[in-house]
């Protein structure tokens, strides 16, 4: 999947082609724009406003409780955008993407992610000072703080909700793979126990225990995280089958020939290389005999010629360094990871729902 302009004519195409565009503007100001919008626009409830049936400007302007001119004035932006669409002269309605992923009762919905944004808007803030110092931001801590809110930048970094933003944020995004994930997931016959490390909210062990019925799940994680997801996961109805356990993946005692499947699904990339490597030794001590390490996480390119096909682990390793002090990797270095734990590896298995992303497994012999 790319990023960026797309041309609509073949005229645009050819002049995408020998660079008459200013693409740089295009991923700047329009970009940013063109977020800030979205994010706005979905915080404020416009699109639940147009849930029931299309409505005027002033319509929506009332139910949210907004200004009437500029609320037309977002409501032309997000139906330029192909957000909304054109319901008569004078009012508008919602397309069927934004239908799917952006009202709060869809099955699909992705609203809790966009709002996220607002935190990860000042995340990448840091960026300048990283690239001088070298200091990550600490993001988990600064979630987890109970500082008191800004009220000039609203929601801040470290209020009171700060980290249930991030852990609905996270079960959002799931969402959209959990189906995926479950599928493409490397599942020993006969297997019984699965430990989630890292994975709070549950949706990818709550989507595998209704691929296996026969499989319960534990999710282990961090006590700020499984408090602000303790809701999410008994959301996923699967009572005792999948339960939380607090603990630190990194210090927990996870056992010894216990587990048939250990996932860490997105906890790597907040990890550095050697702590990857301990913790892939302690995993391989807790599976049981043919049990399986599943690390699933955006992968980065081994040389800037691979760049350009894994682009979005290229730009997330990046976010990840600065924000939490790691970043994505290799599969080169992950396969290390698992024979340096005397795991067998497997080829990586792509998710086609989240491009970039990938399941690689270790075995236990």
């Amino acid at each position: 999947m790319r990023l960026g302009v797309v041309p609509e004519s073949p005229l645009e195409w050819l002049a995408l082609r020998v660079d008459r565009v200013p693409t740089p503007l295009v991923d700047t100001q329009l970009a940013v724009a063109w977020a800030r919008t979205l994010m706005v626009a979905t915080r404020a409830g416009v699109f639940e406003a147009l849930a029931q049936a299309p409505a005027s400007a002033a319509e929506v302007a009332s139910a949210c409780n907004l200004a009437a001119v500029p609320t037309r004035r977002l409501l032309d932006a997000l139906t330029g955008m192909g957000t909304l669409l054109p319901a008569g002269a004078e009012r508008y309605r919602l397309s069927r993407g934004t239908r799917r992923w952006l009202l709060r009762d869809s099955p699909d919905t992705v609203v809790e992610k966009v709002l996220f944004a607002f935190d990860e808007w000042r995340f990448v803030e840091h960026y300048e000072r990283y690239l001088h110092d070298g200091e990550p931001l600490g993001m988990h801590a600064l979630l987890a703080s109970d500082r008191a809110p800004d009220p000039s930048a609203p929601p801040p970094i470290g209020d009171t909700d700060a980290y249930g933003r991030y852990q609905r944020g996270l079960h959002a995004l799931a969402g959209v793979a959990a189906a995926d994930v479950a599928r493409r997931l490397l599942v020993p016959r006969g297997a019984r126990r699965m430990l989630d490390l890292g994975g709070a909210h549950g949706r990818f062990a709550a989507a595998v225990l209704r691929r296996y019925p026969q499989m319960r799940a534990t999710v282990l994680d961090l006590p700020a995280a499984v408090e602000a997801s303790a809701d999410l996961l008994a959301a996923e109805g699967l009572g005792s089958r999948l339960e939380h356990l607090v603990g630190d993946a990194l210090e927990h005692d996870l056992g010894e020939g216990v587990w048939d499947v250990v996932l860490a699904s997105q906890l790597t990339h907040h990890l550095d290389d050697e702590t990857n490597r301990a913790l892939a030794r302690r995993v391989a001590r807790s599976l049981r005999p043919g049990g399986v390490y599943v690390v699933q996480d955006l992968v980065r390119p081994a040389t800037p010629a691979e760049a350009r096909r894994l682009r979005l682990g290229a730009l997330l390793d990046l976010y990840f360094a600065a924000t939490s002090g790691a970043g994505t990797f290799t599969l080169g270095a992950m396969r290390a990871w698992f024979e340096h734990a005397s795991l067998r590896p497997s080829p990586p298995r792509w998710l086609r729902s989240l491009p970039g992303m990938a399941q690689l497994a270790g075995r236990r012999a």
